[in-house]
């Protein structure tokens, strides 16, 4: 790898740390959500720094080509990220259900308070 690309390589893996932290600090991204972001942010900094570590994680998976290790990792990411989404949405799914039942409980009282000031 030359190193104009690694430099490359490492500022651009740094601007999406970067992001992620400013999206935390902004409240945009919870910090809950944003642990795997910065795990991948970290591991695109540590395989831009060393490059050598692909070339090692290559040999122990087996992978003979190390852009296929790579297409491989940022595969397993993208279902780390879409598990986590169809998590959270499942949660809010749930959470927003439960809110509309007690809603309806709620106005059901209302509506029976009202009824009975109006017959007094």
């Amino acid at each position: 790898m030359s190193v104009t690309l690694q430099l490359e390589l490492l500022l651009g893996s740094v601007c999406l740390l970067a992001v992620i932290f400013y999206m935390l600090k902004k409240n945009l991204l919870s910090v809950k959500y944003s642990l795997l972001w910065l795990f991948f942010a970290a591991a695109l900094i540590l395989f831009a720094a060393v490059p050598y570590v692909v070339y090692v994680l290559r040999d122990i998976l087996n992978i003979e080509i190390p852009v296929n290790l790579v297409f491989v990792l940022l595969f397993c990411f993208v279902l780390l990220v879409l598990l986590s989404v169809s998590v959270a949405i499942s949660q809010l799914a749930e959470k927003a259900k439960r809110l509309a039942q007690s809603n309806a409980l709620l106005e059901k009282r209302v509506r029976e308070l009202e009824n009975k000031l109006d017959q007094h």
